[in-house]
């Protein structure tokens, strides 16, 4: 039967046609087919879809006022029929809403919906028109979209607004909403959403937000948790935070920002209440604690300062905790994005800053700070990589934009300078740096530091902002808390190099004091380990970078970060195994990083910004890797200042000692891997000695016991090919590259051993790098040959100092290249007139430290060694002809011919002052110490040179006001030091064997030097029968006299020529009245007792610096004697040497000048026997040390009997020191058993028992001594606390006035006694001061002499001209080359010991004696001249109490010779004038 409602649309009857025109001219809806049906018989989906597609485009064409509404309202009710919105097909509803946003449209105002059936449609579509947005693929996204569209422009949406109970619509309508929006612009698929998307839902909740009079407390949190995609961690896809997620903003984010910024009058209050609410909880919290604690005594912990915890009795719930934290890392984004909506919110965290919690005051700085930076909830943009190994260089590159700056959400961006917008929250922030807790201290550094990273956010800081953060910023780093020292590090380690240099660099370079760069190398001495290892990781990695940028001449970075290199190395004095450690570590690292530059460098692009000079390339135009890492050795050795140059060397030349260690432990693992049976129990207990040994040996091993356990783990793994590699690294055969890669390979084989050998690598690799030929290699000879030619860069002078070092420590690298040296010598030959360069001097001192060692590879040819002999009659300076004669006598085949030419030209006719005289005196003295037997034939025409025409002369007599000493030597001093070193190197190079009787025949030459050089130290100086020779002269001949001493004490056979009485005599050289003269010996006595090339009586020299008044000399002393008691205490158990040194220091002592058996003097020799005792002592050793104390009173005194009691009086002094130490100490002093040997030459056997008892029994201390001994120990152990108190010298003053008391009130002196630490002053301001000795007192100079200069070459020389070398003595002299860099700050390990103040940059001295004897008139501080030391001496009335002698006896013999102002013990107080400065 046919269907009528088929047919119809298709036969529609004449009356409709008609009723299509009305006569009003509106349009009227055609369609009326039904879209509804009765119960039991619905419309085929199909065709219901036809009719819905029919009426929807029906509709879309119509416009609202041409719409006939009673023929549109009745199917407008159909639509809203629940058979349609409720419709189980996606189609069916998609064109439903379709159609019925059309309605909405075409009979806007008036919608013909009920509020149920509005409440349906927008259910509709909130739950599946929505979503289904999200999905591009969907059948019926075109509807979808239309219908977003049409309720968007149309702003039909605001209907739902009119919804009773809406609020779950609108809510959902925003949940979905922002949903589909929040997977970055694509959906589940990966398939993009289309750009209008966007912008229509935007509109919608822009238009919703607008017209609701009120939003639901759910809108706004689901709006406010789209800013929070901005953080990475509270994405899906698990990535940490602080990574780029997206490129871009998300959709989602973009919609948030645009509804707040464009709704923010209205949203304004409604997200400050969400704020409201969840400060509000956090002030309850804080009210509850108050409440809690309040009607009872509070605890300890409400009074602490130090808030380590967040300062609440009861902890927030972590709900709690993680709402607030969430809520302030959306205020970061909300002032990033919008900030019109929090303008009531800031001022909020204002108050938070100040709360007493410091976990809450800690968020409020982390917020406040993060928004002056422009940093949202994404966090801060990615840290950048200093890369110190890269090529080109990081510091020459373009300015270009970097892989964090493309994303915006990374991207610092604040809308307005907070500081103009928000001053007073923004002085909260600043006032923060001095907050009492740690925990916030540490978070306003690393906001500080974002805020200078960010300059403000992109908007900048003005100068007076921008100096304020500096100061306080740089205050940090000083704090005295570690975890914000290392806080402000960190926050550093985030810049990159150009934000540095142009932001950081502004408070000044790292030389500057108070800058912020200043006080980060301050850390690198910091008092614990991880400060240390961020500070000076980020400084190695900061001059790295530099490191191009210096070579290729910018100032600017060069004066910024020059010296870093000598501040990291410097801190080798601290003397701390972990300090060493991280040096070792942080140079091949950082600074000369073992893969710089790539060994497989390219030729840069022509864009690219670093410029490859023509010296780093070969003639193909490659890059040469080997020349571009000699440039980087030479620009960080140029920098370096003398101590930290000092280190570096040292610890090159300590590689062969290193190798040495590492070839015989490669040896023993090999042997106990391949012993069997019986044999292999014993290899590996040697093994495990050998190992033991290696770990005490090596300084840049932080753990011993870590670094033996792996290294005994590497022997078990027994891995021939590892074995071979670390040879190869220390093989002076291997070029850079092959070390390179056998290090590599290396570190790759135990990466990959399945037995767990990867932790072995942290050990294994300093060990390598220790011996490895890294610095010293053949591949850099070339280049560093070539720029100390051409003066490259500027790095010609470093280049001639490497080739001097490499001459002398590793001449074997020379090898290959010394015929090119030998060329360059031959074309600058000096004539009469064509002098020679400078640098000259450092070629000819590499080739002849190469012809010492390695003589048939010096060349052959004839005419090199003709430019020789014209080096050594023409060469200046002087130490050029000393070179080419050490050349021609090591290398020549036919020296003898060339000797006699040089003795011809140098020898006859000379004159004093001629052209190259001083040359010529340079050569003799060389001939007479390398080619003694020779020079024998002229030996009298020598000595008339060096005695009649020099030594005996007086050509400038001295005249009042001459200088006490000057670094400028003028030719008439070069002569005479010349002259007296000719004499000393005859005796020197005498062989004796070549006499029939050789002991006389070495006593008789030796009787004239030693008597000479004995009368210029008796005679300070001065030779010349009329006293006339300038001061300046005398003090520079003494201090030679002294040198050459000891340098013929380093022999055997000569040593016992200087007796014991001479050698008394020499003490006085260690208190010279010049500073420079002091200095000079102790650094000679130091560099020759650590080579143990001078007898140990030579220890006691030493300690008479116990009175030093220069605080250099006396800290590096200190450090030094420290330094070699603790490398013999963990070589040996067994090795005594120091202790073994106190009888004969104290027998030196019992023949000092100063000596006598007054309780007034005798305190000084208190003063060195504490000395000693803080230097050696130990609780180990120091029963030995009183056992000797105790064994000077079983002998007598063998150099002169009549001072025999001086020593008793010292053996009982050093008794009762040592008890009083040890109980300060608490230690337990074991007295020992059985007797120690004495030495023969200095002590006597007693002639009977019974005088042996008669001595034993009797005190011989005064007593007034002995009351106040135990207080005066004390004292002056004690006087380091005092100082780091502050109040050491008001203690010094009050026991100095006690002093006074005692000496004038005989009866009270026992109550008295106690407070006695200083004698009362022997001179008053009336006393006459001779001109000369103020003029000396005032004069303090660091500068080396010319004797100085020339000491280390001649004992190299002696050693290797007239010694074959011995394997065994150059592991000796190896491992005594440890100490090279010894002169440190002795208690430079301990400058951070106090919990409650910053740790500085400057370590407390390392000897307080000297200060305490400053307050006591003891004169250290007037060495320097300063007037205020002048004023204090003046104050005191005190003077050199030793000048002038209180006994008759002394009286006559000072009137019997002149004596020179005294030494640094008796006579220092010379150098503090008791007179008015001229400040007074």
């Amino acid at each position: 039967m046919p269907r009528p409602r088929n047919k119809a649309p298709s036969e529609p009857p004449a009356r409709e046609e008609t009723l299509d025109v009305e006569m009003d001219g509106a349009q009227v809806l055609k369609f009326n087919e039904p879209l509804t049906w009765r119960p039991g018989k619905p419309i085929v989906v199909t065709e219901l879809l036809r009719r819905l597609k029919a009426l929807s485009e029906e509709l879309a064409p119509m416009q609202q006022e041409d719409a006939d509404r009673e023929t549109l309202v009745p199917k407008a009710q159909e639509l809203a029929s629940p058979q349609l919105l409720s419709h189980k097909d996606k189609g069916v509803k998609a064109y439903a809403m379709l159609c019925i946003v059309e309605m909405f449209r075409l009979l806007a105002p008036n919608a013909p919906y009920k509020s149920s059936q509005l409440k349906e449609i927008f259910a509709l579509f909130t739950s599946t028109i929505v979503p289904a947005l999200a999905n591009p693929g969907d059948p019926y996204n075109e509807q979808h979209n239309a219908v977003l569209a049409s309720l968007t422009t149309v702003k039909s949406v605001v209907l739902v607004t009119d919804i009773p109970g809406s609020d779950h619509i609108l809510l959902n309508l925003f949940t979905n909403a922002f949903d589909v929006l929040a997977g970055g612009g694509k959906n589940g698929m990966g398939e993009k959403l289309p750009k209008n998307l966007e912008y229509h839902m935007t509109n919608m909740l822009c238009t919703l937000v607008d017209e609701s009079e009120v939003l639901p407390t759910g809108v706004v949190d689901v709006i406010l948790a789209q800013f929070l995609r901005a953080d990475p961690s509270a994405l899906s896809s698990g990535q940490r935070k602080g990574e780029a997620v997206v490129p871009e903003p998300p959709p989602a984010y973009n919609m948030a920002r645009a509804v707040c910024n464009t709704c923010s009058e209205k949203l304004e209050r409604l997200i400050g209440q969400y704020f409201n609410s969840v400060l509000v909880n956090l002030s309850e919290i804080e009210s509850a604690k108050d409440r809690k604690g309040r009607g009872k005594k509070r605890t300890h912990d409400e009074f602490s300062d130090d808030e380590s915890d967040d300062g609440l009795l009861t902890p927030p719930a972590e709900s709690d905790m993680h709402e607030v934290e969430k809520a302030h890392r959306l205020l970061r984004e909300l002032w990033r994005s919008c900030p019109d909506v929090i303008q009531n919110i800031v001022p909020q965290i204002e108050i938070e800053i100040q709360t007493e919690s410091a976990w809450i005051r800690t968020m409020a700085v982390q917020t406040l700070g993060d928004m002056i930076s422009g940093i949202g909830a994404a966090g801060p943009p990615p840290a950048a990589t200093l890369d110190p190994a890269a090529y080109p260089s990081q510091s020459l590159e373009d300015d270009a934009p970097s892989q964090r700056q493309q994303n915006p959400l990374l991207t610092p961006n604040a809308p307005h300078a907070f500081s103009s917008v928000y001053p007073s929250a923004y002085q909260a922030f600043m006032d923060r740096y001095k907050d009492k807790a740690p925990t916030v201290r540490s978070a306003w550094a690393t906001e500080a530091g974002r805020i200078l990273l960010t300059a403000g956010g992109g908007k900048g800081l003005d100068d007076t902002q921008e100096k304020s953060i500096l100061l306080y910023f740089s205050n940090t780093l000083m704090d005295s808390d570690e975890k914000v020292r290392l806080a402000a590090i960190n926050t550093l380690a985030q810049f990159d190099f150009d934000t540095l240099v142009q932001k950081i660099g502004r408070s000044g370079s790292v030389a500057t004091p108070g800058s912020v760069l200043a006080h980060l190398a301050d850390r690198i001495k910091d008092r614990k380990h991880t400060v240390r290892c961020a500070a000076t990781e980020l400084l190695a990695r900061i001059w790295g970078v530099a490191a191009g940028a210096i070579a290729e001449g910018n100032e600017r970075i060069h004066s910024l970060v020059g010296a870093i290199p000598s501040k990291i190395l410097v801190a080798w004095y601290v003397n701390d195994h972990e300090i060493h450690a991280l040096i070792h570590r942080v140079m091949y690292d950082y600074l000369l990083p073992v893969t710089y530059p790539p060994i497989k460098a390219r030729q840069p692009s022509t864009g690219d910004s670093q410029r490859v000079n023509d010296s780093q390339t070969g003639s193909s135009g490659a890059l040469d890797p080997d020349a571009i890492r000699a440039e980087r050795i030479l620009v960080f050795v140029r920098d370096l200042d003398d101590r930290a140059k000092r280190v570096f060397f040292s610890l090159l030349n300590k590689r062969s000692y290193y190798e040495g260690y590492v070839n015989a432990y490669l040896t023993l693992s090999e042997e106990a891997s391949a012993s069997g049976g019986d044999g292999t129990k014993e290899a590996k207990k040697k093994l495990d000695v050998g190992v033991d040994k290696l770990v005490r040996s090596f300084d840049i091993i932080a753990d011993p016991t870590t670094a033996a356990e792996h290294l005994k783990k590497f022997a078990k793994h027994h891995d021939r090919r590892s074995y071979q590699l670390i040879r190869f690294c220390y093989s002076a055969e291997s070029d850079y590259r092959k070390i390179f890669k056998a290090m590599k390979e290396l570190t790759k084989r135990m990466e990959e051993a399945p037995t767990g050998m990867a932790v072995v690598l942290d050990t294994l690799i300093a060990l390598v790098r220790s011996a490895a030929v890294l610095v010293y290699n053949k591949s850099h000879v070339p280049a560093i040959v070539r720029i100390s030619r051409t003066d490259e860069k500027g790095l010609g002078s470093a280049a001639h100092e490497v080739l001097k070092e490499i001459s002398t420590r590793a001449p074997d690298i020379f090898k290959v290249h010394v015929h090119e040296l030998c060329e360059t010598l031959k074309k600058q030959t000096p004539s009469e007139d064509v002098a020679i360069d400078e640098p000259v001097v450092d070629t000819l001192k590499a080739c002849a430290g190469f012809a010492r060692r390695f003589p048939e590879g010096m060349p052959k040819d004839r005419e090199f060694y003709k430019a020789m002999v014209q080096y050594s009659i023409r060469g200046m300076p002087p130490k050029a002809a000393k070179h080419a004669v050490t050349v021609i006598v090591s290398s020549a085949d036919k020296k003898e011919m060339y000797i006699k030419d040089i003795q011809k030209a140098c020898i006859k006719g000379f004159k004093y002052g001629e052209a190259g005289f001083l040359s010529k005196l340079a050569s003799i003295s060389q001939l007479r110490l390398l080619a003694n037997q020779e020079s024998e034939d002229h030996t009298e025409a020598i000595m008339e040179m060096a005695i009649g025409q020099v030594l005996g002369q007086v050509r400038e007599a001295a005249e009042e006001g001459d200088p006490a000493w000057t670094d400028d030597i003028d030719d008439d001093l070069a002569a005479k030091l010349w002259a007296l070193r000719i004499l000393v190197n005859g005796l020197r190079g005498f062989d004796p064997s070549v006499s029939e009787d050789p002991t006389k025949a070495l006593k008789d030459a030796a009787t004239p030097v030693y008597k000479l050089l004995n009368t210029l130290i008796q005679n300070d100086g001065e030779l010349s029968e009329s006293a006339s020779t300038p001061p300046n002269q005398k003090a520079h001949l003494r201090l030679a006299a002294a040198i050459h001493l000891l340098k013929l004490s380093r022999s055997r056979t000569l040593d016992p020529l200087l007796s014991q009485p001479d050698f008394n005599q020499l003490s006085r050289i260690a208190q010279d009245e010049s500073p420079h003269v002091r200095s000079g010996f102790a650094a000679a006595l130091k560099k020759y007792l650590q080579a143990g090339q001078l007898g140990h009586r030579f220890y006691g020299l030493v300690f008479l610096y116990a009175f030093e008044p220069d605080k250099s000399v006396k800290e590096s002393t200190v450090t030094w004697l420290r330094s070699r008691a603790a490398m013999a205490a963990r070589a040996s158990p067994k090795d005594t040497v120091l202790e073994a040194v106190f009888p004969r220091f104290l027998a030196l002592l019992a023949h000092h000048q100063d000596f006598s058996t007054s309780a007034e003097d005798l305190q000084d020799f208190v003063e060195y026997v504490v000395f000693y005792l803080r230097n050696v002592a130990t609780q180990a050793n120091l029963p030995l040390v009183y056992h000797y104390a105790q064994r000077l009173k079983t002998v007598g005194d063998a150099v002169d009997p009549a001072k025999s009691e001086n020593l008793y009086v010292l053996s009982d002094i050093a008794e009762s020191v040592i008890r009083v130490f040890q109980d300060v100490q608490g230690w337990s002093l074991q007295v020992m058993s059985g007797r120690v040997g004495l030495p023969s030459g200095l002590f006597s056997k007693l002639p009977s028992h019974a005088v042996a008892q008669e001595i034993a029994e009797k005190r011989y201390i005064p007593d007034e001594l002995a009351e106040g001994l135990e207080d005066l120990v004390k004292g002056l152990l004690r006087s380091k606390k005092r100082k780091a108190d502050g109040i050491g010298n008001q203690a010094a003053k009050k026991q100095k006035s006690g002093a006074k008391d005692v000496k004038e009130k005989k009866p009270a002196a026992k109550k008295q006694t106690k407070a006695k630490a200083a004698k009362t002053p022997k001179r008053t301001l009336e006393d006459p001061i001779p001109s000369s000795e103020r003029r000396k007192s005032t004069r303090h100079s660091g500068a080396k002499n010319y004797a100085e200069e020339d000491d280390s070459e001649d004992d190299e020389e002696l050693e290797q001209w007239q010694e074959a070398a011995d394997p065994e003595e150059d592991a000796e002299e190896g491992a005594d080359a440890e100490d090279d860099v010894m002169e440190v700050d002795g208690e430079a390990n301990k400058e951070n010991v106090s919990e409650s103040t910053p740790p500085t940059s400057d370590p407390p001295p390392a000897a307080p004696e000297s200060d305490e004897r400053t307050a006591k008139g003891r004169a250290k501080k007037g060495r320097q001249g300063t007037d205020e030391t002048m004023k204090s001496s003046t104050t005191k009335g005190s003077t050199p109490r030793k000048a002038a002698p209180k006994k008759a006896a002394a009286k006559s013999k000072a009137a019997a010779k002149p004596a020179r102002s005294t030494r640094a013990t008796r006579g220092r107080e010379r150098d503090v004038m008791s007179i008015p400065s001229d400040s007074e």
